[in-house]
């Protein structure tokens, strides 16, 4: 047979096409994951197989200018939410052959976007996946785009209009948690979410204050409260403001920005000897596995972040192979999972038993 390999030799994709019967560029498409049919893609692969042929991935890079590699971007790694969004980003890069670069721009404790810039300016990335992109991170946006790399955001705090999107649906996150609190009796109710300039602490908070209004329950703007990010010394500096009022003054429940920061509070207000959830109610946002593992068990809005994380990386694919496509953003529905960390307020009967 014309493709059979000579001890020594090293196979070529010429000899693979001969051994399939296929033109040359099948193999290619074959090889780096296009279309083909199943019939034509098993002959392929048994060609490979066969002749040992190993297709040289830096050769390939220097005609196609491509990397093979994605970036991700975040401010902090240090969260169970980013642990969700990179199982997702894997799973979608399993059938592309590429893998992904991750900076975190927060590291050292001070906005460091230096190494994603890097990337960009060196095309060393195909294209690039901001989480949580924000007016500071515009620059990088920008560069991105003037060099013609694709872009997906995940969780934005700004909009983008050429970017891809995906975001959860605050504004009924909110919704469902006040409509759980109100159902419970609950007519005082604090918040302390991220910084001000968050898309996500602001429709969380709208969708929490306009339902509560419609159930005759107003927020006291003394109880509502805006950090610096989503981290714990925010809920904790929170905690220790609600711990200084006078019961007759306190929040019956407190709502988080997310659960890091819903399990910071919980674990200051009890080492304060105070009960969850008889002297407070506590809901935070996002559904990590920390708050089912705790005790009591953290009452929690369950976003999708890994289906969006992994819808989010597959788009980006998209663009990158230049596939065309309509769809530019997608809202992803949220689910309110109720445990112990929620009741009635004091004076109001015992708790109600958990559910999920």
């Amino acid at each position: 047979m014309s493709g059979r390999r000579i001890p020594g030799d090293k196979p070529t994709i010429t000899a693979v096409a001969e051994r399939a019967a296929v033109a040359i560029s099948t193999v290619s498409r074959v090889v780096n994951g296009g279309r083909t049919s199943e019939e034509v893609r098993r002959r392929v692969r048994r060609a490979i197989d066969e002749l040992g042929y190993a297709p040289s991935i830096a050769a390939r890079n220097l005609v196609t200018r491509r990397t093979d590699c994605i970036g991700l971007a975040v401010n902090s790694t240090q969260s169970p939410w980013f642990s969700e969004i990179l199982l997702g980003i894997e799973e979608a890069l399993v059938p592309s052959r590429k893998s992904v670069v991750l900076a975190s721009m927060m590291l050292r404790g001070t906005y460091d976007p230096a190494p994603v810039a890097g990337w960009i300016h060196e095309r060393r990335i195909d294209g690039l996946i901001l989480v949580r992109f924000s007016e500071r991170d515009q620059p990088l946006y920008t560069s991105a785009s003037d060099k013609g790399l694709p872009v997906a955001l995940i969780a934005p705090d700004l909009p983008a209009e050429a970017a891809y999107r995906v975001r959860s649906d605050n504004v009924a996150a909110g919704a469902l948690v006040a409509r759980h609190l109100a159902a419970l009796g609950h007519r005082s109710v604090g918040f302390a979410g991220g910084p001000h300039d968050s898309i996500d602490t602001r429709e969380r908070l709208q969708g929490l204050t306009l339902e509560l209004e419609q159930r005759g329950v107003g927020m006291d703007p003394e109880h509502v409260q805006f950090g610096h990010g989503y981290a714990r010394d925010v809920a904790e500096a929170y905690a220790r403001r609600f711990l200084e009022l006078p019961r007759e003054r306190r929040p019956t429940a407190v709502v988080l920005g997310n659960d890091t920061m819903a399990l910071a509070f919980m674990k200051t207000v009890l080492q304060h000897g105070l009960q969850i959830p008889r002297d407070v109610s506590i809901v935070g946002f996002d559904g990590t596995h920390d708050g089912e593992q705790c005790w009591p068990g953290l009452t929690t809005v369950v976003q999708l972040t890994r289906s969006m994380a992994r819808d989010a990386c597959r788009a980006l694919l998209r663009c990158i192979d230049r596939e065309p496509s309509n769809r530019r953003s997608a809202d992803y529905p949220v689910e309110l999972v109720v445990r112990e960390s929620s009741g009635p307020p004091r004076g109001d009967g015992a708790p109600p038993a958990a559910s999920k």
